[in-house]
């Protein structure tokens, strides 16, 4: 039996942008004031003892970072979870793009097509890799036993793809704005790319005296 590491991915919290449903991948929006407040009154009870935290280097997930965990500064904050670049696309919403041919082509084949100076989704796939291989080589390091990433809608709907215990297509993963799963599994698997052992849905829950997280 191999060590043991839980993985928890995060999404960060909702920005004014999210709610006008425009797209924000690079574009470094920073939480909506309601959502400021929303996640300061957020509690989680891990299933274990959080090691290491892991965010995005955009502004929404380092304030989603301080917020659920009570000011705790990330172990590691990187532009490689960030989510895909849109390139031209970026602050924009379908309204906004759906007259132009570019993008119906990119909706009609988003795996292969790609935003106007951004990223294809091969290149943004293999950057989330590379930025899980990081994550599990640093907490191989410090002998962690569970790691917290807070990041972007799509790499954890592209990780949930791959490691999820039961096998969905991208889009098949709901994974809403301050929340996310847990992925149980061992090194050794993580990095064999094999799927883990089991999953199970984060629940955080508003705190009755009305302050954030601060058990961890």
């Amino acid at each position: 039996m191999g060590r043991h590491l839980a993985v928890t991915l995060i999404r960060h919290g909702m920005t004014e942008l999210n709610r006008r449903k425009a797209y924000i991948g690079w574009l470094d929006a920073p939480l909506a004031e309601g959502e400021i407040a929303r996640l300061g009154r957020l509690r989680w009870e891990p299933p274990e003892p959080v090691d290491v935290v892991v965010t995005s280097d955009l502004c929404r997930c380092r304030e989603t970072v301080d917020l659920l965990f009570g000011g705790r500064r990330a172990d590691w904050c990187t532009s490689r979870w960030r989510e895909l670049s849109f390139g031209a696309w970026e602050g924009k919403t379908f309204a906004e793009l759906e007259a132009e041919p570019a993008y119906r082509q990119w909706l009609a084949s988003p795996f292969s097509a790609a935003p106007p100076d951004g990223e294809r989704y091969a290149e943004f796939q293999a950057r989330i890799k590379q930025a899980l291989a990081e994550t599990i080589a640093l907490a191989e390091q410090s002998e962690a036993r569970h790691v917290v990433i807070v990041t972007h809608g799509g790499p954890i709907r592209l990780l949930l793809r791959q490691y999820a215990p039961d096998a969905r297509s991208f889009w098949e993963w709901e994974v809403p704005f301050a929340g996310g799963y847990t992925l149980v599994s061992t090194f050794e698997r993580w990095k064999e790319g094999e799927r883990c052992i089991s999953l199970s849905a984060v629940h955080f829950k508003e705190n009755e005296n009305g302050c954030g997280n601060d058990t961890e």
